[in-house]
């Protein structure tokens, strides 16, 4: 989990149909351990289907387990998402969120990029949702002692 440490700022397109079909969104997550280093804190404050969403999620390790986290998020709104998340053998973070789905995977120590996917209406089966965006445009943010560099769809620490 220590690749995720740091502020990332992140822009993407929702694909997938639907009303939001082709929108951007972008915005913050702060990745940062919670004091006693047990716990992740996730800080989320993006734009996305046309409103601010801000929030804030708990990465908790599963009992027993030193690559499963339970995931616990809540919003502004009130609403209460939970989530399991596991390492593969790869290396690759899978997020599993009540009808959503991410897979974050870590390029090397510095940079990761992810693929997230919606369960179909049916419940049969996932389509894509959102993907980084090809032509974001590269910042760097102190977070600090490090700075943090987002190219190409791609999130790298420098």
């Amino acid at each position: 989990m220590d690749q995720l440490v740091g502020t990332w700022r992140s822009e993407g397109r929702i694909v997938g149909g639907g009303e939001h079909e082709g929108d951007l969104w972008r915005g913050f997550d702060i990745y940062e351990w919670f004091p006693g280093d047990q716990h992740m804190v996730h800080r989320v404050d993006v734009d996305i289907f046309g409103d601010r969403k801000e929030a804030m999620e708990f990465f908790t390790p599963c009992a027993g387990s030193s690559d499963s986290f339970d995931q616990t998020s809540f919003d502004a709104a009130g609403t209460i998402e939970r989530g399991v998340g596991s390492f593969d053998a790869q290396g690759r973070y899978h997020n599993d969120a009540e009808g959503a789905r991410a897979v974050v995977t870590f390029h090397d120590h510095n940079s990761m990029s992810a693929h997230w996917e919606l369960r179909q209406p049916d419940g049969h089966g996932w389509n894509g949702w959102m993907f980084p965006s090809p032509g974001s445009v590269s910042h760097t943010l102190k977070c600090g002692p490090r700075a943090i560099t987002c190219t190409s769809g791609r999130w790298a620490k420098s």
